[in-house]
Order: C-alpha cells, then sequence, then structure tokens
C-alpha cells in the first residue's frame, strides 16, 4: 500500500467516526454492505466485509426504539440504502455521487414520509416536529445544568433544532452516503463507478447560489409558515454544502502556501473548544464557499501568475 493510500485510509477512518459521533452509523454501514454486495464479490475479504458491516447496521436498526422519530430515522436508513445502491447501478456510471445521493435521498425521503402516513393516518411532519422538539428540549436541559448561562439561548436552539430537522437528515445522508461509496471503493474488486474527487476539489453545480437566494427571500419576508420552514431547511441544507464548500477551498489555498494540515486541524479543535470563534467562523467559511461561485478561487490558485 503507498503512503498516500494509508492517508486516505486514515481520513476515512477518522471521518467515519465523526460521522458516527454525529448521525446513526447504519447511515453508512448499511448502504456499504449493499454497494458491496452489487458488485457480486468473488472474494472472502469482499464477502466478510459486507456481511460484518452489513449485520453489524442491521443490528442497530433493530434495537428497541422508544419513540417515533427514531422508528422514521430508521425506516429511512433501510430506503435511502436500497435506492442508492438502486441508483448506482441503473444511472450512469460517471454520475457524481452527491447528484446520485440527493436522488436516492429524495426518493427515501418519499418513501418514508409516505409510509408513515399510512401507519399515522395524519400528519406526519406534527409527530416528528414534536419529537424532535422533545429530544432537543431534553438535551439542552442537559446543557444548562452543566452551564447556567445556556439558558438564555434554550428556546431558540431548541425551536432551531426542531424546525430543520429534515436538514439535518438531508447533510447527514449526503455524507453518510458518501462514506459508504469511499468503503466501497476500497473494499470491492469492481467498484461501482469512481472514487469521489479530493477533498480539496469539492464543488456543485453554482446554480444553486438562486435557491440560497428565493430561500433568504422566502424566509425574511412574511409569507406562510409552511414556505418559511421550507426555506429555512433549504438554507440550512445548502449552508450547509456551502461550508464544506468554503473549508475544502482553505484546505487548497493551504496546501498551495505549503501549510500543513495538521495547522487546520489543531486551528479546528481550538474553535471547536472555545466555541465564540465558530460564530465568526462557520458563517465566514459558508460565504467563502457561495462568493466561489464567482470568484472561482481554486481555479485562479492553478493560473499561472
Amino acid at each position: 500500500m503507498t503512503p498516500g493510500g494509508e492517508g486516505r485510509r486514515w481520513r476515512l477512518l477518522l471521518g467515519t467516526a465523526a460521522f458516527a459521533a454525529w448521525a446513526p452509523p447504519s447511515l453508512v454501514g448499511l448502504p456499504l454492505a449493499g454497494l458491496v454486495l452489487a458488485t457480486r464479490p468473488r472474494s472472502t475479504m469482499e464477502w466478510g466485509a459486507a456481511t460484518g458491516v452489513g449485520v453489524l447496521s442491521v443490528g442497530l436498526l433493530l434495537l428497541p426504539a422508544s419513540d417515533f422519530l427514531t422508528g422514521f430515522v430508521r425506516a429511512y436508513t433501510v430506503l435511502v440504502a436500497a435506492a442508492f445502491v438502486a441508483v448506482a447501478l441503473l444511472g450512469p456510471s460517471q454520475e457524481p455521487v452527491l447528484r446520485r445521493a440527493i436522488r436516492a435521498g429524495l426518493i427515501a425521503g418519499v418513501a418514508a414520509v409516505a409510509l408513515a402516513s399510512v401507519q399515522l393516518g395524519g400528519s406526519v411532519w406534527d409527530a416528528l416536529h414534536w419529537e424532535a422538539r422533545r429530544q432537543a428540549s431534553a438535551a439542552m436541559r442537559v446543557w444548562v445544568e452543566i452551564e447556567p448561562r445556556t439558558f438564555a439561548v434554550y428556546e431558540p436552539v431548541v425551536r432551531f433544532v426542531s424546525d430543520t430537522l429534515p436538514a439535518t437528515l438531508a447533510l447527514q445522508t449526503l455524507a453518510g452516503l458518501a462514506l459508504a461509496w469511499q468503503w466501497h471503493r476500497r473494499v470491492a474488486r469492481n467498484p461501482l463507478g469512481p472514487p469521489l474527487a479530493p477533498f480539496r476539489e469539492f464543488h456543485f453545480g453554482d446554480h444553486w447560489v438562486w435557491a440560497v437566494v428565493v430561500s433568504l427571500t422566502l424566509w425574511v419576508t412574511p409569507v406562510v409558515a409552511t414556505l418559511k420552514l421550507v426555506a429555512l431547511n433549504l438554507l440550512v441544507a445548502l449552508g450547509g454544502l456551502y461550508l464544506v464548500r468554503g473549508v475544502a477551498i482553505v484546505v487548497a489555498c493551504s496546501a498551495a502556501f505549503g501549510i500543513a494540515p495538521v495547522a487546520l486541524v489543531i486551528g479546528a479543535v481550538v474553535a471547536a473548544v472555545l466555541i465564540a470563534p465558530l460564530l465568526f467562523l462557520v458563517p465566514g467559511l459558508a460565504t467563502l464557499g457561495v462568493t466561489d461561485t464567482w470568484l472561482e478561487f481554486r481555479r485562479r490558485l492553478k493560473t499561472p501568475a
């Protein structure tokens, strides 16, 4: 194994560990098992990886669910894994993984809501929103007990977290499917498509900036509450993607100027621990990602002086 390959493996391991701390691990494991099986594995390693990861993921999904939100997310996980494998098999071989993941997420989301509607016979969103609010409230109460000064943001945080449940699940889906794709590339002898581009090259269609403009307009103007909620979720989802794009620009610029990646990691850890710098860093990076639509920073780095 080459040193570069070893480095990529460790980055993939760290990325997976970070994802598991933020989202259900089965959002990586189940799609990974499905992708490897879809390649028609022949080696013991392929079968072992697919079986082991698949059994572990299914085991996590079969744990007792005490609330409707957990059950919904688990059903969605199964549906999105199946949809992603189907899209990978039936779609163009060179189609970007991000586009495949978005399509699979939309298919699974519609299917999960339809199934939940049949079960509930009422508003799925009301039930999910209530449960998300209850869980966010319980988590914030713990924080308030640890740090009483956070009581001032108790209600805004609970409201924001519960209102942006769809956007959070969408971002978790994109991240989980991207990790699953990269792992399947490492495990399968005949993967279903090319790997993701290096992180420093991360980008997506520039036309999405107009979705940000429309969402901002809807969010700040007096319109129907449902439209404002949709606009907020679209802003959070796209904001997350533009944030990642901004980070990719910083990584590319750092590499161009000889700044070690470990320095960026240390800076990010310090900012996360102090919290206050994040209030400026996160919006700044997202704005950097948005302005890249017109300024194309990485292309300028490659252009000879």
